[in-house]
């Protein structure tokens, strides 16, 4: 929409974007100049809670699109070392959730009458991470 992914880079520590070029800077502190100006402004609450997310969806939805566009910008090392860590980070969030169920069952063995005797959140977690999973090597499946 504004940005493009020229400007930006994979973020080295956490996930998204960092600007990478004087325009990915000043894209940045565009957005970030408005929210202030914004919540500074003498505008009454209701219109400005309003105005305050339609610019914060737009910022947002704009950083995913350059997000997702980024791997057509980058040479394909970068690409696979991003893959490498998102892989990684998968991996161990995976088996942390794991870890986290397994902790509370054998903390709540001596619950009686617990319907789950750990958070079934954790199987809601899991459950959409295998779907997301299943998905995208359908998808990944029918592009080869």
């Amino acid at each position: 929409m504004f940005g493009k992914p020229e400007w930006f880079t994979y973020r080295v520590l956490g996930w998204g974007i960092a600007p990478r070029t004087w325009q990915g800077w000043v894209y940045l502190f565009a957005f970030l100049g408005l929210l202030f100006a914004l919540v500074l402004s003498p505008v009454p609450e209701g219109p400005k809670n309003v105005l305050l997310a339609t610019l914060l969806g737009l910022f947002l939805a704009d950083v995913l699109a350059i997000w997702v566009q980024m791997g057509d910008v980058h040479d394909e090392r970068r690409r696979l070392h991003q893959l490498i860590i998102e892989r990684n980070c998968s991996l161990v969030a995976v088996l942390t959730v794991v870890a986290v169920g397994a902790y509370q069952v054998a903390g709540n063995r001596e619950v009686a009458g617990a319907a789950f005797p750990f958070d079934p959140m954790l199987l809601v977690i899991l459950g959409a991470m295998a779907l997301t999973k299943l998905v995208s090597g359908l998808y990944l499946q029918q592009k080869m």
